[in-house]
Parts: C-alpha cells; sequence; structure tokens
C-alpha cells in the first residue's frame, strides 16, 4: 500500500498555523511573517508536499484571500443577519469568500461540511460545539471563534446578558409599570436564563416579587400570538421581550389592540428604530465589525493565540413604547 498523500492539512498542523496560512505561504503572499513563511516552508519541503487547487485558491494574486466559514442556527434572525451584514461588507473589500452552514444542533455531516470546504478559520454563533466536534476542528487546524456564547478556554464574544435584564427592569420601573412580565424563548437558552435572571433580580430590588413569565418561539408570529394571550388576560402592564423579533410582533398586538402596556425588546436591530420600540441593544453592526477584526487576528497569528474573550455591554434605547 502506498504512502499517504500530504494535506494541506497536514502541513497546518505540523507547522502549528491556519490552512489559510499555509495557503497565503504557497502563494508567496506579502500578509505573511518571514518567521511564519520560513517554518511553513521546511514542513512543505519535508514533506515533498504538492499543492492542490484548492489549496491555492485560498491566497493569490498577493492579496488577503481565504474562506471563512458561518455556523448560523437561524439566518432568518434579524440580529445574526445583521451580524452577518456587518461581516459581509469588512470581508468583501479584503477579498475574503463567506460560506454560511445552516446549523442543526450536532449534526455530524454540517461539520463534515465545514472540513470539506478547507476554510480558514469559522465564526460560530449563538450555541457550542460538542468536544467531538472541536477536535475535528482542531485536527485540520481550523481556528473559530464563538459569538453571542461566552466560552472559559476558547476565543469568544458575548454580551452581558444580566446586565441587559437589569436594563430592561430598570425601564420598565421608570415607566411606572406596576407589573412586569417576562417573554422567554422556547426552547431554551443559556442567554435567556441570564436575561431573565438579571431582570428578576433588578425587579426584586425595586420590591417586585417573581414576575409573570410566558414562553414564546423566536418569531414575530409568535411574539404576536403570546401577546393577545397576554392581553386577554390583563394581568400585567409592562412585558420584556427576550428579543427584538419577539418584541415587534407584541408591539403590533398592543398597538391594534389600543392597549397601554409598555414593551421593550432586547437586540437593537434596525426595525425597532423604524417601529419606535424600546430596546436594550447589543449594537449588531459594532459587533459584526469586531467578531471579522478578531477572526483575522486569529487566523493571522503565526501560533494559535491565548483564548480572547470580548465582552459586550448592552445600552438601553428608550423611545418610550
Amino acid at each position: 500500500m502506498g504512502r499517504k498523500k500530504t494535506t494541506i492539512e497536514d502541513i497546518a498542523r505540523e507547522a502549528q498555523v491556519g490552512i489559510g496560512t499555509v495557503s497565503r505561504v504557497l502563494n508567496n503572499s506579502p500578509h505573511v511573517s518571514e518567521e511564519t513563511r520560513n517554518r511553513v516552508l521546511d514542513v512543505v519541503k519535508a514533506r515533498q508536499y504538492t499543492p492542490s487547487g484548492a489549496a491555492s485558491r485560498l491566497a493569490r494574486n498577493d492579496a488577503l484571500e481565504s474562506t471563512v466559514g458561518l455556523l448560523l442556527p437561524d439566518i432568518g434572525n434579524h440580529y445574526f443577519f445583521e451580524i452577518f451584514e456587518t461581516i459581509y461588507r469588512k470581508f468583501r473589500g479584503l477579498g475574503i469568500d463567506l460560506l454560511i452552514f445552516n446549523y442543526e444542533k450536532h449534526n455530524p455531516h454540517v461539520i463534515q461540511k465545514v472540513l470539506d470546504a478547507q476554510l480558514s478559520a469559522l465564526l460560530i454563533f449563538a450555541f457550542q460545539l460538542d468536544e467531538t466536534e472541536r477536535e475535528l476542528l482542531r485536527r485540520r487546524n481550523v481556528r473559530y471563534l464563538y459569538i453571542d456564547y461566552p466560552r472559559e478556554r476558547e476565543h469568544c464574544m458575548y454580551t452581558d446578558n444580566r446586565h441587559g435584564g437589569r436594563l430592561a427592569a430598570r425601564y420598565l420601573v421608570s415607566k411606572g409599570v406596576r407589573n412586569p412580565s417576562y417573554i422567554a424563548v422556547d426552547p431554551p437558552a443559556q442567554a435567556n436564563e441570564d436575561r431573565h435572571a438579571g431582570f428578576q433580580h433588578e425587579l426584586t430590588l425595586h420590591g417586585f416579587d417573581d414576575c409573570i413569565t410566558y414562553q414564546a418561539g423566536l418569531s414575530e408570529d409568535d411574539g404576536y400570538r403570546v401577546a393577545h394571550q397576554i392581553l386577554d388576560e390583563g394581568r400585567t402592564d409592562g412585558i420584556f421581550c427576550y428579543c427584538d423579533d419577539i418584541a415587534v410582533g407584541v408591539i403590533r398586538a398592543v398597538r391594534e389592540r389600543g392597549s397601554s402596556i409598555r414593551v421593550i425588546g432586547f437586540d437593537g436591530v434596525r426595525i425597532t428604530d423604524h417601529l419606535g420600540i424600546s430596546t436594550v441593544s447589543q449594537e449588531p453592526g459594532t459587533i459584526g465589525a469586531q467578531a471579522a477584526s478578531l477572526i483575522m487576528q486569529i487566523m493571522q497569528s503565526p501560533v494559535e493565540p491565548e483564548p480572547i474573550h470580548h465582552r459586550i455591554i448592552p445600552i438601553l434605547i428608550d423611545r418610550n413604547s
């Protein structure tokens, strides 16, 4: 049996760099340090490696050309889309391609597609990979960054959701709300638990007992449906919605019924400005720009950098809704 053919992943692993860095060295890109270039070329020579067409496509014409993947649970979510939109604009000017993968939790077929794409790096939105998936990426030297998900020992960007929940509570209290409620997302998520915990903690400081909690899917239509239930029950005069998508449906129902119930969302997407909805803003455009910069830093580093943790502090946008 013949010797197994050396791949670009083998070169990247042995040289302790990302796949994109190997391809840039092979294509004589100026965007690589001399130390890194020499280390990669030493491995290439020792392995007698001949690059494939896929490897060559990653960096050509002396430009920083790579492919970055995005693992998204729901491209229809306004918050995720606005982050993606900013990342796309940033990368387009740098000659970096984006591949979007719709992710179902722990689906091995999706991870295999990611590996087959020979990515330079990966952005993972709002969930964590399991150990098997992480090991597969490590073996291929595909570096990655979590967005909207805290990870102690991995690169991540995350929002202080407890602080955001406190801001929402302060807003409703400042508007004279006496019977606040919370619409949680179904299925539950860590961000949901943290927002609710911050919300309840702040309400307790203001002398409120446990707030009424409802459940909704992550959509405008479900927010609209649950809002009608809330209005029919008549038990609350202020609603904190897990996200702006839910809040859009809630405000539509509230205005149709001529109700005075106060409403605040969470995320800070553009549609809340158009509809005049108060929100706890994560500033998705800013997150997208920061994510693009961080993943560039991670993928260009000669060796895997120490875990990067970037905490986002949300802000209150009061539109008197």
